[in-house]
């Protein structure tokens, strides 16, 4: 399983991002894999899109980082 990998900026619109994803999926398919689940940032979106991902539900994702917890 792959998670949270990213392009710097200076290596962006080079093609690496693509060249990882279509191996990371063919490893997948090798391994047996007939389905996937993704979570993307909304500036990786067109390039999942590109290698034939398509959006099947919004994500949402949240932490918190200090502070007391409130009871109700």
């Amino acid at each position: 399983m792959a998670d949270q990998i990213l392009t710097t900026p200076a290596h962006q619109r080079r093609g690496l991002g693509s060249v990882v994803m279509r191996t990371l999926q063919q490893q997948a398919r090798a391994s047996g894999a007939t389905r996937a689940v993704l979570g993307a940032t909304p500036q990786g979106r067109a390039l999942y899109e590109s290698l034939g991902w398509r959006t099947h539900t919004a994500f949402l994702s949240l932490y918190r980082t200090t502070g007391p917890t409130e009871s109700c």
